[in-house]
């Protein structure tokens, strides 16, 4: 990371962008589309425009889902990847499963991340080499091994019955991801190959990670990218032998 960005400082930062996100959420009243890009709601720009400015301002650069990449300056201290409002769907309904992402990339790696349930104020963060936390307090993935005893998380359909104990399909893939790490789910596997965006999983993935879980993506491509147009299909796990059977499980499909 960079000498002159200090972890702390940035997952405060991180903390005062999901606050004003929640203030947005709560606030709002038109849960139309934006009218700029199909499956955009108006509140996905207007949560934007409370995460956006503070990082420009700070000195990162930006990839937001709604607004896209903005440079802050040449020597920008790295690359933040914004989810503004994760689970936009969910939120519309009136469902406390949404979410502000936010995680910084320096030199091609996740380094510090957040995840934040705007409905219930749950927080994740995680820095790279420090662990993973919930709520402040550290946490590590449940220690399951067998696919017959785990509770899965999924985008998407199965193409065919996999032995998992549960499943469960809850529309944020950033929430889905982050529940890993504090034992609620055991495993999230995405079923399409070409739909989830960066902004979507990275920052879970790196709070799984470091909470001792495992991911990947079920096509071997890398996971941290910086490519707009880029999909994948992250899978993660609290064990590589968990993670080994559900991508078995997967690819038979």
């Amino acid at each position: 990371m960079h000498a002159n960005t200090s972890p702390d400082e940035l997952l405060a930062l991180f903390g005062r962008i999901g606050a004003a996100a929640s203030e947005v959420l709560r606030a709002t009243t038109d849960w139309g589309p934006s009218g700029v890009r199909d499956t955009q709601y108006a509140v996905d720009l207007a949560i934007d425009a409370v995460c956006v400015p503070p990082l420009l301002e700070a000195g990162y650069d930006v990839l937001s889902e709604e607004s896209g990449r903005q440079e802050s300056s040449p020597s920008a201290l790295g690359t933040v990847v914004v989810d503004p409002l994760d689970g936009s769907t969910n939120a519309s309904l009136g469902l406390p499963w949404c979410a502000t992402a936010l995680c910084l990339v320096v030199d091609g790696m996740a380094q510090v991340a957040m995840v934040t349930n705007l409905a219930t104020g749950e927080t994740f963060d995680a820095v790279r080499g420090g662990g993973a936390r919930r709520n402040g307090a550290p946490v590590r993935v449940r220690p399951t091994t067998a696919l017959g005893d785990a509770i899965v998380a999924i985008n998407g359909r199965a193409p065919m019955p996999v032995a998992w104990r549960q499943y469960r399909a809850m529309g944020s893939t950033a929430l889905d991801i982050a529940a890993v790490a504090r034992g609620g789910f055991d495993a999230y596997v995405d079923f399409d190959d070409d739909a989830i965006a960066v902004w979507d999983y990275l920052a879970a993935v790196l709070i799984v990670e470091e909470a001792g879980g495992v991911a990947c993506d079920a096509l071997d491509r890398p996971l941290v990218t910086l490519d707009v147009d880029a999909r994948r299909a992250p899978m993660v796990a609290t064990s590589p032998g968990l993670l080994a059977d559900l991508l078995a499980a997967r690819r038979a499909g």
